[in-house]
């Protein structure tokens, strides 16, 4: 089965949209997934989000999903009804530019400083199970108006982090725009089985990341570290059969997070680990 594959743009040093639209193109991809580092909900000006998805769409780019992960694990009030009021926007951006869905997480996000502990210490288990609910709950009702996805994505050192903790949030948000990003080199740290994970949640995945890993659950650069498609442990044969088994005709994205490959090597180019990337990727396909 053919489906368009596409680009995150996260960490693309301070590229603009209409360097990204070029060079993507260049690099032999159908669509490009913005991000805040292009887009932000809460300061941007009015259209700019439809403003580069058209651009991306003049380009030959579709643009399937529009990432806002916000952490909603935070003590802070104040600081959680802003993410939360982001996400909002997000989703009426996202309408807006005629995008389907917007990816998030339920947060804590382990890679940015300053986040909650969970635990000993912080923020207890059972809150914030309930500030990420109640923060994706609000989401999930102006999705439901704008006929927009909000497909969370399972992610490392997060509350959904696995199969388990996963279905425990979708038993618990009820709601018709709730989906799945399905990025399996997350499921490599907690060994769950992805070609599995597909069968299971098909009707609800809405977007797909290419990414690997190799290590164990834990600190990122310490016990474990993301790689190209192709480089670690994610059953890649497995996943592709089950997408196609599943009918998934949606895109599939490249997160480029191999940082010290792209620093090294590559020179901090970001056009060249994007080329890399998506030659990988057509081999796997291949």
């Amino acid at each position: 089965m053919t489906r368009p594959i596409g680009y995150v743009t996260a960490d693309v040093e301070g590229l603009g949209a209409e360097q990204l639209v070029e060079l993507l193109a260049r690099a032999g991809y159908d669509a490009v997934e913005w991000t805040m580092e292009q887009f932000d909900p809460l300061s941007a000006p009015a259209g700019e989000l439809a403003r580069i998805a058209a651009l991306a769409r003049d380009g030959g780019l579709a643009t399937p999903q529009l990432m806002v992960h916000q952490d909603y694990v935070t003590p802070d009030p104040a600081v959680w009804e802003e993410r939360v009021a982001r996400s909002e926007r997000a989703v009426e951006a996202a309408a807006e530019a005629g995008i389907a869905s917007v990816g998030v997480v339920t947060g804590p996000c382990r890679w940015v400083d300053g986040h909650a502990v969970v635990g000993a210490g912080g923020v207890s288990e059972g809150d914030a199970w309930t500030l990420a609910l109640r923060a994706l709950e609000r989401v999930l009702m102006r999705a439901e108006a704008a006929g927009v996805k909000v497909a969370l994505e399972p992610c490392w050192g997060t509350l959904a982090s696995d199969r388990y903790r996963t279905e425990h949030a979708l038993a618990r948000l009820s709601s018709g725009a709730l989906a799945i990003t399905l990025d399996p080199s997350h499921f490599v740290m907690t060994g769950d089985d992805v070609p599995a994970l597909v069968r299971d949640w098909a009707a609800q995945i809405a977007h797909v990341h290419l990414k690997d890993a190799f290590g164990r659950a834990g600190s990122e650069g310490e016990d474990f570290t993301f790689l190209l498609p192709g480089e670690g442990g994610v059953d890649w044969p497995g996943l592709l059969g089950a997408l196609d088994a599943a009918g998934y005709a949606g895109a599939m994205c490249v997160e480029f997070e191999s940082f010290t490959l792209r620093e090294g090597p590559l020179g901090g180019d970001v056009e060249r680990g994007a080329r890399l990337a998506r030659e990988l990727v057509a081999g796997l396909l291949a």
